[in-house]
């Protein structure tokens, strides 16, 4: 779908450049909807001890491609971003994965918590 030329800056403004920041499209998120949905399923209590008891089981069972594996096993939050992963689902997989959403923050911008919280008036 295409803006019309007259809300091309308008309504929202105009599009937004930001290094390294990737743009959550439909296209990306339809390439990553299976590496969605697995996470949303580990992070539920009656799957997550599955997961928790064999990783490379459950991923197995899902039928990950191995990139997909990877991100995973690395706890790459950046890279399944980037791939498509929404970011609720990120952060629902922190249930699984052992971290906090302040966690998550801070790794996605190369920071220690402590760095990652005074930014946001909290230390």
């Amino acid at each position: 779908m295409s803006v019309p030329e007259e809300n091309a800056g308008g309504l929202f403004g105009p599009p937004a450049h930001i290094p390294g920041a990737t743009r959550y499209r439909g296209e990306v998120a339809q390439a990553a909807l299976r590496l969605n949905r697995f996470l949303v399923h580990v992070s539920q209590r009656e799957n997550r001890q599955r997961f928790l008891d064999d990783e490379e089981a459950e991923m197995a069972r899902w039928a990950l491609s191995e990139p997909e594996r990877d991100l995973l096993r690395r706890r790459d939050y950046a890279g399944l971003l980037a791939c498509g992963v929404n970011i609720y689902a990120i952060a629902k997989s922190g249930y699984v994965f052992g971290a906090t959403l302040v966690d998550i923050g801070a790794l996605l911008r190369g920071e220690t918590v402590e760095q990652f919280l005074a930014t946001k008036g909290r230390v």
